[in-house]
This record gives C-alpha cells, structure tokens and sequence, in this order.
C-alpha cells in the first residue's frame, strides 16, 4: 500500500513539475512572440484598399531590432511590413493609410535593413503629402511598402540579451 501512495505522489510531482516547466517556456519564449504578432496584426490585418494586392508581407520582433539611429532602450521593437502592388494613386493610398502610424514608402523611396541576425525592416524617405502624385494608375500598377513599426512591453518582461 505504501509503495502505491508513493507512486501516486510521485506521479503528481511529475505532473507539477511540467506544468511549470510549460508555464516557464510561454513566459520566457512564447509570450513575447503572441504580443508582438498582436501588435503586428495592427498593420496585417488593416482593411486593404480597392485595386490593390498584397505581394508579400511578414513581421519579426526582437530586442535592438529596427531601432535606427534611436535605439529601442532594451524593449522589444515589432515591424511588420507589406509590400502592396496597386493602380490607385499615391495620394489615395497615402490616406488610406494614414489613419494608423504606417511609414509608407513608395518604390525606390525604401531601403531594405538587415541586422546581424538577418531581421528585416525598412528605411527611407517619406514622401510629403503635397508631393504624392493624384494620377490614377489604371494601366502600370506601382509598388509600395507599408510598415508598422512599435516598441512593446508585456507582462513578466524579462529582458534575456
């Protein structure tokens, strides 16, 4: 009988001691990746205007990551981007995004960054909205980067680099 009880102890030890080895990898791991890709979903999931198309898009995050010349003082930077083709013009794309605090540079106006652990963001300059043209673009499609780009905090931060 003693032998059972022990094993049942055992067993439940076991069990705990997993739990909390789980619990440990989200806090350590898993929980910055949820709060940056729900930042990121900001800029993913905004409504995509009429005669545009999305080539490509995808986030990454990470400490010292996308801070420029202004550091991101130990917190976590998230930049998600999309790369957008369409026939509207860059004035109507230009106001349909920013109503949020998109960068939105137009094609050549970007420069692709890369850190030293292959993370991507862009820099660039851009364009003043006086300057945007208001041509419709109904036969040649220009291309365009959006990008959302913000430093975040979350519960039991622990700063590991």
């Amino acid at each position: 009988m003693r032998r059972s009880v022990k094993k049942i102890i055992m067993g439940y030890f076991i069990l705990l001691s997993m739990c909390f080895i789980l619990f440990m990898f989200y806090v350590f791991v898993g929980q910055e990746y949820v709060y940056a890709k729900k930042y990121a979903n900001t800029l993913l999931e905004f409504d995509i205007p009429e005669k545009t198309e999305v080539i490509e898009q995808d986030f990454d995050y990470g400490v010292l990551y996308g801070g420029g010349p202004w550091g991101s003082g130990g917190y976590p930077t998230v930049a998600a981007y999309q790369k957008v083709k369409t026939n509207l013009s860059e004035r109507d794309l230009f106001e349909h995004y920013n109503t949020k605090d998109f960068e939105i540079y137009f094609e050549g106006t970007e420069e692709v960054q890369k850190n030293g652990k292959g993370q991507i963001w862009y820099e660039g300059s851009i364009k003043n909205k006086r300057a945007l043209s208001a041509e419709q673009n109904h036969e040649q499609t220009i291309e365009a980067v959006i990008q959302y780009r913000k430093e975040f905090s979350y519960p039991f931060f622990i700063d590991l680099y």
